[in-house]
């Protein structure tokens, strides 16, 4: 009896909590929405875009389960490297932002729909106010740093209905102020925002990391042919090698008085293509020869 109470109480702590059980080791970042909804005359774009993004950030950081990098490393990474994402993602620089940002999962997001519509109204003062319909719609893929590939996809939307200020009141004024907040356009847009998270949270339980290695697993391998300016290493998708990995690569020295060579670093490469058994990189350090060993970053 006291064992069936025990796997019951065990078997509802997991279902109560399936995100923390399988998400604690998960780093996520949040990059830069894309405004593609946002007209030019709208509210200030790039005030617009860092508030969505910082609002989307700020309410994955309040969810225990999950380590989020915080907004002013990934600006300063994303300067430094003078890297700009676009809607399409490529394992490579997924892989190079995941390395240096320490994450596992890139956010990116767009802004697909905002807009208010509706007819008539009254002026108070230098504001138009009429009964109006706002909707805003976000989408946001999460995307796996080491391959580049999009484990899946989340969206967001928000309606609202009221009197408000004609969009052309808007102008000038701020993505946080109390005035775009209590709007019905400012309250669609936190609403979708909202909806993002909650969906957010139901897709991650489907993902799966499966490139992620425990910490006492080493992926190893050496040089087996020199092409050119490429590398073919004798791993391949069995060895859960993928595009966009780093190897450290060395040469092996054999040191006098010593039983094993010594590994000494010549440098690094990268995975641009993967066969079955075997890989083909090219050298973002160094030049090496054939029986260097590698070793995955």
């Amino acid at each position: 009896m006291i064992r069936k109470a025990a796997f019951f109480f065990l078997s509802m702590l997991i279902v109560a909590c399936p995100l923390a059980a399988f998400s604690a080791e998960i780093t996520i970042a949040v990059m830069p929405f894309e405004g593609g909804a946002i007209r030019e005359w709208y509210l200030d774009r790039d005030e617009m875009i860092y508030g969505i993004t910082q609002t989307v950030t700020d309410k994955l950081s309040d969810r225990g389960w999950l380590k989020v990098v915080e907004r002013d490393r990934i600006e300063h990474i994303l300067q430094e490297q003078d890297l700009v994402l676009s809607g399409r993602v490529d394992p490579y620089n997924a892989a190079e932002l995941g390395r240096l940002l320490g994450a596992d999962v890139l956010l990116m997001g767009t802004l697909t729909t905002l807009q208010q519509t509706g007819a008539g109204g009254i002026r108070v003062g230098i504001l138009s106010l009429g009964g109006s319909i706002a909707k805003a719609e976000l989408t946001a893929r999460l995307v796996d740093v080491t391959t580049g590939v999009v484990l899946g996809s989340v969206q967001g939307a928000g309606s609202q209905t009221g009197v408000s200020l004609a969009v052309d009141n808007f102008r000038g004024i701020s993505f946080s102020s109390e005035t775009f907040r209590n709007s019905i356009l400012g309250k669609a847009l936190f609403q979708a925002v909202d909806d993002l998270i909650a969906n957010f949270e139901e897709a991650f339980r489907d993902i799966e990391l499966g490139h992620r290695a425990s910490p006492e697993e080493k992926i190893t391998g050496e040089i087996l042919a020199v092409v050119g300016d490429k590398y073919i290493i004798n791993l391949g998708q069995g060895d859960k090698v993928k595009p966009g990995d780093r190897f450290k690569v060395s040469e092996l020295v054999q040191v006098p008085g010593l039983s094993k060579p010594v590994e000494v670093p010549v440098g690094t490469l990268r995975v641009i293509s993967v066969d079955e058994e075997a890989s083909v990189g090219e050298s973002l350090e160094g030049k090496f020869k054939e029986g260097y060993v590698v070793e995955k970053e």
